[in-house]
């Protein structure tokens, strides 16, 4: 072989090494992206809605909130430092998660981030059709994953409008996967608020048999998420216990819920057996946690009401607990006679509390001419 065409060959294998090394080089780079994407199970991404303008906002807090949370933290507070406004408008950050190719350029705080809590209530609010609501879990998913923190009432008011539109069960979902998505069902507002629309959704459908079931299977969800270790309340080390106070899984304003919708299984529809049981098992539990001749407003400590409860105003209360007054009614019809007696008791109580509720709301509106939701609710029972 001639000198040139040794030259030649080395000059070919060290192409071919150079070549490698490059190939290696970027494989190492994308595995370290592939590493970052593996942060989270599955980047955040939203499903088509049915109107382009919540498709647009949706997108929005997507690629200003959630994906910035995607990069590691020296690159995140490089898209936010004026310093690198130019430099990425030239050449922007870009990493691949889950082979999504994201390009990151610079952000002002101030004029370019929305804000979370008004953007999330801007697209919830233009939910309609099933497809939209398809998106509230990866919503709440990607928020928390941005360490964007919703408090307690936040989530509740998340909760009314979903419940409002007919998609509870959207809630009861998000709180499934409460590890992902943060939301804890932590407190007696959302935990009865929720069981709340739970029943209206049977009451809603003629106490049509299906829907009735699947009612109960809910609220039976809601019971057992009660005891996860993932939904209890956080007290703080230094906040002591109030005595007497009951755990909501063991609240009877939490039990007359699903205890409502197996009693009017077991009346109207002739459930079976496993149905009846259910029946009498959460009456037996309602009865002995609620004793007889305590309002229900009573049962818990008047520290936990002030503290905790405040929300159950006259109106708020009206609506929660009629449908529990109704329950305790259809209860007594089928239980044995020894418990139906003792749940007739606290249905007296029951109802004399909510009567007196009534009023003060009579008194705010002495003409009758606007019904408050509380009012709204009673009617759909007993509409004289």
């Amino acid at each position: 072989m001639s000198r040139k065409s040794v030259l030649s060959a080395v000059c070919a294998t060290n192409g071919a090494l150079e070549a490698t090394a490059r190939r290696i080089v970027v494989g190492q780079q994308h595995r370290s992206f592939t590493s970052t994407a593996q942060r989270s199970a599955n980047i955040t991404h939203f499903t088509p809605t049915s109107s382009p303008d919540l498709d647009s906002l949706l997108n929005d807090i997507r690629t200003k909130i959630i994906l910035p949370a995607y990069l590691p933290m020296s690159q995140r507070k490089r898209i936010y430092s004026p310093k690198w406004e130019k430099k990425l408008q030239a050449d922007p950050i870009i990493i691949e998660i889950d082979g999504e190719v994201l390009k990151f350029r610079y952000q002002n705080i101030r004029t370019d981030i929305p804000n979370t809590r008004k953007s999330i209530l801007m697209a919830i609010d233009q939910f309609e059709t099933p497809a939209d609501f398809a998106n509230l879990k990866p919503l709440l998913e990607g928020v928390a994953y941005a360490s964007r923190k919703l408090d307690s009432a936040f989530h509740a008011r998340i909760l009314r409008i979903i419940g409002q539109k007919g998609h509870i069960y959207e809630i009861i979902d998000c709180a499934r996967s409460v590890r992902r998505t943060g939301y804890k069902l932590d407190t007696s507002e959302k935990v009865n608020e929720l069981l709340h629309y739970v029943q209206m959704k049977a009451r809603d459908a003629d106490w049509d048999e299906a829907q009735t079931r699947q009612a109960l299977r809910w609220a039976e969800l809601v019971l057992e998420m009660l005891h996860d270790e993932a939904h209890q309340p956080k007290r703080h080390k230094d906040e002591p216990s109030v005595p007497g106070e009951l755990p909501l899984c063991r609240d009877p304003m939490v039990l007359a819920a699903p205890l409502h919708l197996a009693a009017v299984l077991a009346a109207q529809h002739q459930a079976g057996e496993e149905v009846l049981e259910k029946v009498h098992k959460l009456a037996r539990d309602v009865v002995a946690l609620w004793p007889e001749g305590i309002k229900l407003k009573e049962v818990q400590p008047a520290e936990v009401y002030a503290d905790k409860m405040g929300y159950l105003t006259p109106n708020k209360f009206v609506t929660i607990t009629v449908p529990l007054l109704h329950g305790l009614e259809t209860a007594i019809k089928v239980v044995e006679p020894e418990l139906a007696g003792r749940l007739q008791t606290r249905r007296d109580t029951l109802a004399t509390e909510i009567q007196e509720a009534r009023k003060v709301l009579t008194s705010r509106d002495p003409s009758g001419e606007i019904d408050s939701p509380g009012e709204i609710v009673y009617k759909k029972f007993y509409d004289a």
